[in-house]
């Protein structure tokens, strides 16, 4: 699993959140989009995934608005997808435009609990820094 955030540009004025590229692997499959994200949201989602998982039923939804997910350029969710405990990222990625410039994305990657719970450590560190680019490859 590769995942890279770069920011590109932050409002001065404070009106917008960080526009900013993602980039999302599994080694198989990848997606790339950009998009004006809340810092905030990645903070969330990187505390409830260091939390992961807390019982079998868990899962951990990015981003965590009431927002319905078809209209969220990027979805992840992840879950515990059998009762050995045995994770994955579902990943969801839409551009939603006029043809031929939309596009979706949907996989998924089939990770140990502890390397999410490392990807949600490494989202917060990125956040509470001052580095404008967050990469995060757990190696296989």
């Amino acid at each position: 699993m590769e995942i890279r955030i770069r920011k590109l540009e932050i409002d001065s004025y404070g009106y917008d959140p960080p526009h900013t590229e993602f980039f999302i692997s599994n080694n198989q499959f990848s997606a790339t989009i950009d998009e004006y994200i809340d810092e905030s949201f990645w903070v969330d989602f990187g505390k409830s995934l260091q939390l992961f998982p807390k019982h079998l039923q868990d899962e951990v939804v990015f981003p965590k608005i009431g927002i319905p997910e078809t209209y969220n350029p990027i979805y992840l969710r992840a879950f515990v997808y059998d009762g050995s405990g045995h994770c994955a990222l579902e990943v969801k990625i839409i551009h939603q435009s006029s043809a031929p410039y939309s596009a979706f994305a949907h996989f998924f990657i089939l990770r140990e609990a502890a390397s999410l719970n490392r990807l949600g450590k490494s989202l917060e560190k990125w956040v509470n820094s001052d580095e404008w680019e967050f990469v995060f490859n757990d190696g296989y």
